[in-house]
């Protein structure tokens, strides 16, 4: 089950984020000044095959991969990126997400949810 990070960093002058995590997924979420969502992020397939869906209220839904910067031999671990997109396999993720969003509140389940059922990426 989703567990929020209570301390997720904060950016200043990006929008107010909260961080969800288990094994399976990671959720990231962005707020306007108002309490809106602006933007969610779903990692999921956490590993070598890590893979990125993110929505946003101006551009709508993109998927792409998730280079974890675990690297080569005699390299520090480096920062996770995005990469170029990745196969997407809408159902799966729906069902990864309902799986894990028991603990998160009633509201935001429901928006991601709907976004979910309506993408088209």
């Amino acid at each position: 089950m989703l567990s929020e990070v209570t301390n997720t960093r904060q950016i200043e002058g990006e929008p107010r984020r909260r961080w969800f995590t288990d094994p399976s997924i990671d959720l990231y979420v962005w707020y306007d000044e108002r309490g809106a969502v602006v933007q969610f992020q779903i990692c999921y397939d956490k590993g070598p095959d890590e893979k990125a869906l993110n929505w946003n209220a101006g551009a709508g839904f993109s998927h792409r991969g998730v280079d974890d910067g675990e690297g080569g031999v005699f390299r520090m671990k480096s920062t996770p990126i995005l990469t170029g997109a990745a196969d997407l396999d809408l159902d799966a993720v729906r069902r990864t997400f309902v799986e894990s969003a028991g603990n998160i509140e009633y509201d935001l389940h429901e928006f991601i949810l709907h976004k979910l059922k309506g993408s088209q990426t």
